[in-house]
């Protein structure tokens, strides 16, 4: 069977694999060369890199527009394809796309749907402390996430997890479940079931709630919040885009003795303007433990260096 596939990250690694392994894959469809860095350098996409790698032809794409809609029905029709995968793809594709081919476009989404439907499944069921997560293969609509489910398969999500890494381990399990899925739709096996839209949940944005993307701004740290929701904020936005705060929001810390960060004070006035990037901590007796921070401009560090940079004893008066 010849397929395409709709995608752009280097997560996506598994699932080009399998399909290449598997069917025909005859064509990637993926984003243009991104900017990246402080001198805007562009960067090809992990999928163009992939397919210019493995021989498989490709199309980016800068937007859906009707232009480029075209050349995108064109290069499916020129290869024959006859059912298409989309996993971590940025662009709602419009219908006019999905009809054009005999089984349409599954997509394969990282949550148990209609639960957490857009674009952070992941982030919102860290976020939410959820003890598991799952995979759905669905086929698309012109709904955001809301075609029949062709397949579902839950799975424990472990407390140690960032998004990251939980994300690695779904594209993996994705993968090894997709020749069986694509199969036992294509051939009838199974019938797709449509959604109840009554028990849907979206992956709204805080800051922006018109979105389903997560956005830089979501990953500001209130302290006001439990040490354990504070965690799950720090794990949820990592690798992207990463838990942040404003030192000067540290004298108003309320959670259990940050590791007793209320007996220090800042060194300078300047300092307390600068932002800072917490990567990993953890939870010990109801503790939370910075394990690892970044402040603005300066490099990675532990939290012994970052009070010793940073930071001065109080002394009494």
């Amino acid at each position: 069977m010849k397929v395409a596939f709709f995608g752009t990250s280097d997560r996506s690694i598994p699932i080009l694999e399998s399909l290449k392994k598997n069917f025909e894959l005859v064509l990637c469809v993926t984003k243009d060369d991104v900017k990246v860095g402080r001198h805007q350098k562009l960067k090809e996409v992990f999928v163009k890199a992939w397919s210019k790698k493995n021989r498989v032809n490709y199309l980016t794409i800068s937007s859906m527009n009707v232009g480029m809609t075209e050349k995108i029905i064109l290069a499916l029709k020129s290869q024959n394809v006859e059912i298409g995968i989309v996993a971590d793809f940025s662009y709602i594709i419009p219908e006019v796309i999905i009809n054009a081919l005999k089984y349409k476009l599954v997509n394969i989404h990282f949550s148990l749907l209609p639960k957490y439907r857009g674009a952070s499944p992941v982030q919102f069921a860290i976020l939410n402390g959820d003890k598991s997560t799952g995979i759905t293969f669905y086929i698309v609509d012109k709904g955001l996430d809301t075609g029949d489910i062709i397949f579902q398969k839950e799975f424990a999500i472990d407390e140690s997890e960032n998004s990251g890494e939980l994300y690695k381990r779904l594209f993996n399990e994705a993968a090894t479940e997709l020749p069986r899925v694509i199969n036992d739709y294509t051939n009838g096996i199974v019938k797709p079931k449509k959604q109840n839209g009554d028990e849907a949940t979206y992956t709204y944005s805080k800051t922006k709630p018109k979105t389903t993307f997560i956005l830089k701004k979501d990953a500001l740290i209130d302290w006001k919040e439990s040490v354990e929701k504070i965690s799950r904020t720090i794990k949820a936005f990592n690798p992207w885009s990463i838990a942040w705060t404003n030192l000067k929001e540290f004298k108003n810390v309320r959670t259990k003795k940050l590791l007793n960060i209320l007996e220090y004070t800042l060194r300078t006035e300047k300092d307390k303007d600068l932002k800072v990037k917490i990567y990993d901590s953890v939870l010990e007796n109801g503790e939370l433990k910075i394990m690892e921070i970044q402040v603005e401009g300066g490099k990675k560090m532990g939290w012994e260096d970052f009070l010793n940079g940073f930071f001065e004893k109080k002394t009494e008066n």
